[in-house]
């Protein structure tokens, strides 16, 4: 079995659109979302060495409760009968907590004929070196989106609340993944960006399989044709999966945003995106709403019922 392959980066930005690529490959299997790898860990001493089948059932157990996701539990994402689980613990017991999350990913793997597995979490850019640590061997491939576009994405889901907090969460989770991912070298981190996926597909992914070690093939392109087999919930947040790839996708925010809107982010994140060579609008806030912004901050403790005041002026 080959080493994994980590699918890391902000939330939306596009690692959704990458995994269902990569699994057109012939040999890699990445499912969806696992959301346990360094949640678990504090749990090895009660798996203790899988020999015995109550410590299989632990780690069963706890896969089929940990939350993956809002809608989705770890072990649900492997599609495997909680029989097929057992038997590949125990066949590759005895060994630690590690061995045994890489027993069950190699296991979906090989139920879907196929001989190597990846994870896509995209939080699990803020722990790339705890990661690396853990499977030695393993390839982290960065997925970097412009984050005016992530920003709109955010809003939408409903997991941020203002341009404000969308700009904190990108540049944090971007600059986490460049930083500790460039210390493992270059040939363990690989920044992809979004906006060469969805432009030149052909060319970005030839490129990315390279350096994975994996061969490209053209269905990589033609995903959408059974995006169905990979995606088990909420639909909404992939209405794109189902679609071939859209070039009109890059750079949305040049039509879709508000001049305040690009203003606060970039107020938060201009310089990381000059750093990354992303256009800057040079969009300033207005002076008199950073001054009632300040004022409200300064005042916040002492307000209760001011949210919707908040989030339309951005200062939540």
């Amino acid at each position: 079995m080959q080493a994994p392959i980590f699918i890391v980066g902000c939330d939306r930005s596009g690692t959704t659109l990458l995994r269902l690529m990569l699994n057109q490959s012939p040999v890699l299997h990445i499912p969806n979302e696992s959301g346990f790898l360094t949640k678990l860990w504090n749990q090895q001493d009660v798996y203790g060495d899988f020999v015995k089948p109550y410590q299989r059932w632990f780690f069963i157990r706890d896969l089929q409760t940990n939350k993956a996701t809002s809608e989705t539990v770890s072990f649900q994402i492997f599609k495997l009968t909680s029989e097929e689980a057992e038997a590949a613990l125990a066949e590759a017991a005895p060994t630690n907590y590690l061995g045994a999350a890489s027993a069950i990913f190699s296991a979906a793997a090989a139920k879907q004929g196929k001989q190597q597995w990846g994870d896509k979490t995209p939080r699990q850019v803020m722990h790339i070196p705890w990661l690396a640590e853990a499977f030695p061997q393993s390839k982290f491939v960065h997925v970097i989106r412009d984050g005016r576009d992530v920003a709109t994405s955010l809003l939408k889901a409903g997991w941020v609340s203002s341009f404000l907090e969308a700009a904190h969460r990108w540049r944090e989770r971007v600059e986490a993944g460049r930083t500790t991912g460039k210390a493992l070298g270059r040939e363990r981190y690989y920044e992809l960006r979004y906006e060469h996926l969805v432009m030149q597909p052909e060319e970005t992914l030839k490129s990315l399989c390279g350096w994975l070690g994996l061969e490209y093939v053209p269905q990589m392109k033609c995903y959408y044709e059974n995006a169905a087999d990979y995606i088990i919930t909420n639909w909404q947040l992939h209405e794109m999966a189902t679609k071939p790839i859209d070039p009109s996708r890059a750079y949305t925010w040049k039509q879709n945003l508000a001049r305040r809107e690009i203003a606060d982010f970039e107020s938060v994140a201009g310089d990381l995106l000059r750093e990354l060579d992303y256009e800057v609008s040079g969009a300033k806030v207005q002076f008199w709403l950073r001054g009632i912004r300040l004022g409200i901050q300064s005042l916040k403790p002492h307000l209760k019922k001011t949210p919707e005041i908040l989030r339309k002026l951005g200062a939540s």
